[in-house]
């Protein structure tokens, strides 16, 4: 069974308070509060509806400690018919209270007017903002299903086509209206949308009837085909992939993805940090720029730290133990043996003439994992060093034995190095 993670109000405004002061950055999320969103996943551990409250509520909260930070969140629900737009917040407010508001607001069982609502809620967070330099983000959660869209902005068949450009009719799809009313004019706003949808996993569900479709069979009109010409998958992530955005597929047979899982065990651990920390100075990607400042480094390792344990997986083992930054001066020998050592700054410093042993332990550097003033005999076997500078800064002479061993970041050295190879070691 999922994790049901709750976000207390001390929690989460020391979480806010974590980042970095708000760029102009604006965000509206619109969640889909239609009968069919009771739907229970096929585990039977959450609704489609309670789940995309913690999506919702874990993606404001991050955009919200990226480096941009979140200047005003606007929170909306839809159902029923014309829009069928509630505004569960009055206006944009702080992402604090955008969260307070997803974890009050409430499901229906009424039916789902998808198109018209998105158009409704597009205009909003393309009007949102101070101007140009506006960022804005539309946040979608859904599981899709448009069957009660009528007349303007946004209502019209299903397209015949599964990608760009959906039929333009007449009479024209509503997924050619959304597109376009979404991707033109300017403005941009950047859309991610999440859907939740069942596949052949889960034969439980086919039995099971929510209050949407028990509504459309009593009105001899029946749910989209799962199977038409141009379905919620196609329309989501050909408009997410044309904004910009990200596309997240959540199927109900299927563990839910996971913000800062990197090796798709649905669960955040160790395993994803050393991921993250060997893709340091790599080009940015959004699975790796957590705090989406167009770079991958220890600003989003740390990120990735708070939320070890987040997801369904079951987490490996952490072989390592934490350990303070260490400093080896004149003569001494250090031996780190099992140890995590992980700062922005300093991670290893040797001052003088020091013999430094580092075995089966991880050391991450926000600057330089390894420095030296002076002389060092380094000993390395079945460990990894990651320095977003240098995993090696020196000024002096040091002499590397190694085995088994990752070294990740560039090598500056003034003065002499020598390198013993034992074997399996790599740098990157």
């Amino acid at each position: 069974m999922r994790e049901v993670r709750i976000l207390c109000s001390g929690v989460i405004g020391l979480m806010f308070a974590a980042g970095t002061a708000a760029a102009d950055r604006t965000m509206v999320v619109l969640l889909d509060a239609t009968g069919s969103m009771q739907t229970t996943r096929c585990d039977n551990s959450l609704s489609r509806f309670d789940q995309s409250k913690l999506d919702a509520a874990d993606r404001v909260t991050f955009a919200a400690m990226e480096t941009g930070g979140l200047s005003g969140v606007a929170v909306f629900k839809f159902s029923g018919s014309g829009t069928g737009i509630v505004a569960e917040t009055a206006g944009f407010v702080t992402p604090f209270d955008a969260v307070t508001a997803i974890n009050n607001a409430t499901v229906t069982s009424d039916l789902t007017p998808l198109a018209n609502a998105m158009c409704s809620v597009i205009d909003t967070a393309r009007a949102s903002g101070s101007g140009a330099t506006t960022t804005r983000f539309l946040e979608v959660f859904s599981d899709g299903g448009e069957n009660n869209s009528v007349g303007a902005p946004c209502a019209g068949p299903y397209s015949t086509t599964n990608s760009p450009p959906f039929d333009a009719g007449p009479p024209a799809s509503w997924q050619n209206l959304v597109y376009e009313r979404t991707t033109n004019p300017l403005p941009a706003v950047t859309v991610d949308a999440t859907l939740y949808h069942n596949e052949t996993g889960c034969p439980l569900l086919a039995a099971r009837i929510d209050p949407e479709t028990a509504a459309l069979t009593a009105a001899g009109r029946q749910a989209p085909a799962l199977s038409a010409p141009a379905t919620d998958v196609d329309f989501f992530s050909a408009l997410a992939t044309a904004t910009g955005g990200n596309f997240t597929d959540v199927v109900d047979s299927a563990p839910v993805p996971v913000i800062a899982d990197l090796d798709g065990n649905f669960v955040v651990d160790r395993n994803d940090a050393i991921l993250l920390a060997r893709q340091f100075g790599a080009p940015a990607t959004d699975a790796f720029d957590l705090n989406g400042d167009g770079k991958i480094g220890f600003a989003d390792y740390q990120l990735l730290l708070k939320r070890f344990g987040d997801g369904s997986g079951t987490p490996e083992p952490d072989p390592y133990t934490p350990s303070e930054p260490i400093t080896c001066r004149a003569e001494q020998t250090i031996r780190i043996e099992g140890k995590v050592i992980e700062n922005s700054g300093l991670t290893i410093h040797g001052v003088g003439s020091c013999h430094v042993i580092i075995a089966n332990s991880l050391i991450v550097s926000g600057t330089a994992a390894i420095t030296v003033r002076g002389s060092a005999v380094l000993e390395v076997d079945n460990s990894i060093i990651v320095g977003e500078g240098n995993w090696l800064r020196s000024r002096g002479s040091v002499s590397l034995s190694a085995a088994g061993s990752v070294f990740h970041g560039p090598k500056t050295v003034s003065g002499s190095f020598t390198y013993t190879d034992r074997g399996g070691n790599t740098f990157e």
